[in-house]
């Protein structure tokens, strides 16, 4: 019970409840719909703004027209409601879904999670916070634009390197020169690809460690390649991804009371879906059946 009344989900759920019915005890009765208030709060926010931009208070006669401005604004607005501009734009809809989901949102943070319930997310999401296999190497390149027999060239040179860890200064005149780094340290499957292509990304880590091996195709080339070392897959302790964990908790929250507030305000509606069969068939991709299968 004392975490359900301490639930910010439950407090936003209330405070709408109290003003919605606040909104049909007052809007029956309000007249006030022609009235435009330019109060200290508007006058305070165009102000603020206009120092932001400005880097200083406005003048009097800036002021004059800020405020010409912000009743200009609430006429139009005004206006454009009664003549239902605001129906069907696009722009319009998605800045409103936008603002209440900011509104949503921070409802999502009124309470940090505890030490427990961060824990019961890790635990629930290990997967996501797994580093991926990663592997140290040194390669040899042949250039293929040097060389007609590049490959051979790699397996015969294969045949005479030592299987012992090798350094850069002892390979640098066996190959050509290459662009990038010959050393790469911890770098995982899709860093290596990055740069030197998939297919040899793929490569290098199956290859056995603390021997030579090759030919290894790049898109640079070919490679003979020593590896150094290979880390296996490692899930990380929260204590070194909590600042991950917690962004991704509170997305997740953030997502799931903007899904349960959505499931709140539907109810309100009566939601028919009424598309002809012409109209699908009209503007749906049509899948083949065999596709389909």
């Amino acid at each position: 019970m004392k975490k359900l009344i301490s639930n910010p989900l439950l407090h936003f759920l209330l405070i709408g409840a109290g003003l919605f019915l606040l909104y049909e005890l007052v809007s029956p009765a309000a007249s006030g719909e022609d009235i435009i208030l330019i109060d200290d709060e508007i006058v305070n926010r165009s102000v603020l703004i206009f120092e932001k931009e400005w880097g200083r208070p406005p003048t009097q006669e800036e002021l004059d027209g800020l405020i010409a401005r912000q009743v200009k604004q609430e006429v139009l607005y005004r206006q454009a409601l009664k003549m239902n501009l605001d129906h069907n734009d696009e722009l319009i809809r998605r800045r409103m879904e936008q603002k209440l989901n900011f509104i949503t949102n921070d409802l999502a943070t009124m309470d940090d999670p505890t030490d427990a319930e961060l824990e019961a997310y890790y635990q629930k999401n290990q997967s996501k916070y797994i580093l991926a296999p990663r592997v140290s190497y040194i390669h040899i390149y042949f250039n293929p634009d040097k060389r007609t027999t590049a490959r051979s060239d790699a397996e015969n040179l294969l045949k005479t390197l030592p299987n012992q860890a090798p350094t850069i200064i002892r390979i640098e005149k066996l190959g050509d020169a290459f662009p990038f780094l010959s050393q790469v340290r911890r770098a995982n499957q899709g860093e290596i690809a990055s740069q030197m292509g998939d297919e040899f990304a793929a490569s290098v880590l199956d290859l056995p460690e603390g021997q030579w091996s090759g030919p290894v195709l790049s898109g640079y080339g070919t490679h003979l390649v020593y590896v150094l070392e290979k880390l296996p897959e490692e899930i990380l302790p929260l204590a070194a991804v909590r600042d991950d964990v917690l962004r991704d908790y509170q997305y997740a929250l953030y997502q799931e009371y903007n899904d349960k507030i959505y499931e709140d305000f539907k109810k309100q509606y009566d939601i028919r879906i009424q598309v002809s069969d012409q109209i699908l068939k009209e503007n749906v991709l049509q899948v083949p059946n065999e596709a389909k299968e």
